[in-house]
């Protein structure tokens, strides 16, 4: 090996510790920056065939410059970070639920139920006094406006989850395309032997797991180092495109019959509806399409049975006017959203029914001798059963003979006297004495009891005790009332514990991970300027074997003049 080669391993020598330098310097520049993998130099020993010796050395090689990260780590850590971003959506989703249910608080459901009952069980206790039907009304009034306000307050919580939808999905856009450009740039780098694109791998690994915040992610690279992504088994960033996603709106009437959209996703221009897997997204509607609309299927399932229990109950029984079959709740609004006092009353609590009655029986249809009766005249149903002047409120149903159905009502066709059981015809204009006509009634077998007896209203307290709520396989009612919004409430707790406990779970072990990949890939600044004196010296020391190598070249000239 001539003085020529010395002189080139020399250079070599300070080619890499000048690269070595470099390197340093560039990681203790980011020691601090989000996302960076310190970088380290590799070489190896630049040796050439002898056929005296076998190798020679000739100095040293800067191979490349590599990255020094876990991708295993990142591959897991963007894994629990969907789940995180999913658990962390469904946390708010089941705050505001217990915020809306304001359980257990003398404002909630539960408190307002109990009053209702109670209302009930002093109607009982006082069935002459109008101020205890008063109180009826009043505490019914109460219950209906919380469910009403419950229900729509979740409802309006479901809507407005609409615009977090969008914006998420912007980003998510967002990310995408800006992982497409990277990927672009990495493949145009690492195209030329030896080149890493590692600066570049940082910032797309870094939005890669912004991503995964957002999306569930799955992660392949191709020859060319390309990142191709994909959600939920969908393409989200390919080869040669950035898949962008959208929102649109599905119809649905809310509570109050005005119309509104749910926003869904799917992509853009081939249309296909996208349902990631994990992430902020999936976590925003599964929360309204599970979680609100599971609870708000509750409150419809706990308002309906309470109209129909009341009511079955109710219409039996007797008010103050001696009238029965009269509904407490409106019999046609069955849900939280809707649910409402009858006509009847909201007009008077007298109409509110305490007494005991018998049962209803509906009776089949007949024909009265003489049909209408003549001007002046009344239809006297009890002359046709004495059991009719028990006549059930709104019973009455009269027909013509071509089947033309009269209205009842003051100003209508005919006024019904429920107590005394009769009709008086007054529209005489549209038909005449003497025509035949088929009535229809339902009556009570028991008649009024007197404004002493309570027992209907006792009847109607004991159904907060009643199994009315969910059948079991052998079609029994397994649970009441108010057992039913008990265990609606323990779930709700049970289930934003477990959620509270999977998502502190998700942060532990991100927490985790990210330790261990920056005892990995993070600058240790002690061991940057360790670094930093080992290659200060190698260059010193390639300088001065360099110096020495020139004088060498000077004396070997010297001899030669």
């Amino acid at each position: 090996m001539g003085l020529m080669d010395a002189l080139g391993i020399g250079m070599r020598g300070l080619n890499a510790a000048q690269t070595s330098i470099d390197v340093t310097g560039q990681n203790i520049s980011n020691a601090n920056t989000e996302g960076y993998s310190r970088k380290r130099v590799s070489q190896s020993a630049d040796v050439v065939a002898n056929a005296t010796f076998g190798q020679v050395g000739l100095g040293v090689n800067v191979n490349e410059i590599d990255r020094i990260r876990n991708t295993f780590l990142d591959r897991q850590t963007w894994e629990q970070n969907g789940d995180l971003g999913y658990n962390t959506q469904v946390d708010s989703a089941y705050t505001r639920l217990e915020s809306i249910l304001k359980e257990p608080s003398d404002d909630g459901l539960a408190s307002k139920l109990n009053a209702f009952w109670a209302s009930w069980q002093d109607l009982a206790n006082n069935p002459g006094d109008l101020s205890a039907r008063e109180a009826v009304k009043a505490s019914a009034t109460t219950m209906i406006d919380t469910f009403n306000s419950v229900y729509k307050q979740i409802e309006g919580y479901g809507l407005s989850m609409n615009n977090p939808l969008i914006q998420t999905a912007k980003t998510v856009n967002d990310l995408t395309s800006q992982i497409y450009t990277l990927n672009e740039k990495i493949a145009g780098v690492e195209t030329r032997p030896g080149e890493n694109a590692n600066d570049t791998r940082d910032q797309r690994d870094l939005l890669v797991r912004k991503l995964s915040t957002y999306v569930d992610v799955q992660t392949l690279e191709d020859a060319n180092g390309r990142c191709i992504i994909t959600s939920g088994g969908n393409l989200l960033v390919g080869p040669s495109e950035a898949v962008q996603i959208e929102t649109y709106g599905v119809e649905r009437t809310l509570s109050d019959g005005t119309k509104a959209s749910d926003l869904r996703l799917r992509f853009s221009g081939s249309f296909r509806p996208f349902e990631p897997r994990s992430g902020e997204l999936k976590g925003i509607m599964d929360s309204r399409s599970k979680i609100l609309s599971g609870y708000m299927e509750d409150l419809n399932a706990l308002a309906g049975s309470i109209v129909k229990t009341v009511n079955d109950v109710h219409v039996n029984g007797y008010n103050l006017n001696k009238a029965s079959g009269t509904y407490f709740f409106d019999p046609s609004k069955t849900k939280a959203g809707d649910m409402a006092l009858s006509a009847s009353i909201k007009a008077d609590a007298s109409n509110i029914a305490a007494a005991e009655g018998g049962k209803i029986t509906d009776v089949a249809a007949f024909i009265p001798a003489g049909g209408l009766p003549a001007t002046g005249s009344l239809l006297d149903l009890k002359a046709t059963n004495p059991s009719y002047r028990d006549l059930v409120q709104g019973s009455i149903k009269v027909t013509l003979a071509d089947g033309s159905v009269l209205a009842e009502g003051a100003g209508k066709d005919y006024v019904v006297d429920y107590e005394k059981g009769t009709i008086n015809f007054v529209n005489y204009a549209r038909y005449s004495a003497g025509n035949a006509i088929t009535v229809k009634v339902s009556f009570n077998t028991t008649g009024y009891s007197g404004n002493g007896n309570g027992q209907n209203a006792l009847a109607i307290a004991g159904m907060r005790l009643k199994n009315t709520m969910v059948k079991d396989n052998d079609g029994k009612y397994t649970q009441s009332i108010n057992g039913f919004y008990s265990a609606t409430i323990g779930k709700l707790g049970i289930e934003k514990n477990q959620n509270s406990s999977q998502k502190d779970t998700k942060e532990f072990l991100i927490a985790q991970m990210d330790s261990e990949q920056s005892s990995i890939s993070g600058v240790s600044l002690d061991e940057e300027m360790t670094n930093m004196i080992k290659y200060e010296n190698s260059y010193k020391a390639s300088a001065r074997y360099i110096s020495t190598i020139s004088s060498m070249m000077d004396v070997l000239l010297a001899l030669g003049q």
